[in-house]
């Protein structure tokens, strides 16, 4: 079990005891396959030309957005955004070494520093569930997005993560005490009403199955597990004896670890594209 921060605190890295912890964790939580099929859905729907001007908001360390670059080309901008001076200084520190076109800022996310209409194209993954007004950061992204531009999230509903393991009672406790730590846990299932209720044209809503790997699990789920003991739910032995038949399931390759992801995109008032 890991006495890293918890995963719930993205939205005070900088203040955190190891606001690094979060970059490491989000390369990590790159690597599970569903991730790697939702960033290629994402651009799929996005459909980027060359040309258009794109805001990533929440951009972490900048990965999502460097895969974008070829897409629009030198004629496009990119722009990457975040609340935390960590991620921004690890973006352009990225960007240096692969010398792209792309511009990194501190912002936030439900104040963003743009004009209406300044993109074509306003993308979040996986920030919603983060933060304390997920409405209000979703009024902010059409805004800055031009009539008849899209607008594309990609984000988690937790209670559906599911774990193979002979203690069903534990694991209730464990995958439900995680889905309410997060402020929006159940944000993936509440996209499209989000989506309608900004007046925005919802063209595609696609659920992805992400299966979990044992080092992952160990930075999203350890944390949650110390945080459980700390506050009574879980005496140690219990959360330890839990803890290990992971570890066993590891080593015999059985381990299954799931949740679903979805991705919504939506056009804005003015366009011509139909559903």
């Amino acid at each position: 079990m890991s006495t890293h921060p918890h995963s719930n605190l993205f939205t005070q890295v900088d203040r955190t005891k190891d606001p690094d912890f979060f970059v490491r964790f989000m390369d990590e939580a790159q690597k599970p396959a569903g991730i790697q099929a939702s960033k290629r859905l994402m651009l799929e729907r996005m459909a980027l030309a060359p040309g258009e001007a794109v805001l990533e908001v929440g951009c972490g360390p900048g990965t999502d957005v460097f895969d974008m670059v070829e897409l629009v080309g030198t004629a496009g901008r990119l722009v990457g955004l975040d609340a935390s001076e960590v991620m921004i200084a690890e973006a352009r520190r990225r960007t240096e070494a692969l010398r792209v076109p792309v511009t990194f800022e501190v912002g936030d996310v439900q104040a963003l520093p743009f004009p209406d209409g300044t993109f074509d194209v306003c993308r979040a993954g996986r920030l919603l569930e983060h933060l304390p007004n997920a409405e209000r950061a979703l009024t902010e992204m059409v805004r800055v997005t031009r009539p008849g531009g899209r607008i594309v999230v990609f984000d988690f509903d937790w209670d559906t993560l599911i774990i193979d393991h002979p203690d069903k009672e534990t694991t209730r406790t464990i995958v439900l005490s995680y889905s309410d730590s997060m402020r929006n846990g159940w944000i993936g299932r509440q996209l499209p009403r989000l989506f309608k209720e900004q007046r925005l044209n919802v063209l595609s809503f696609d659920p992805v199955q992400v299966f979990v790997h044992y080092a992952m699990v160990e930075l999203f789920l350890g944390s949650h597990l110390a945080l459980l003991q700390e506050n009574g739910t879980l005496s140690g032995s219990r959360a330890q004896h839990w803890w290990e038949y992971l570890q066993q399931t590891h080593e015999r390759g059985t381990l299954m670890i799931s949740f679903t992801a979805f991705i919504i995109l939506g056009a804005k008032s003015g366009s011509t594209v139909g559903l």
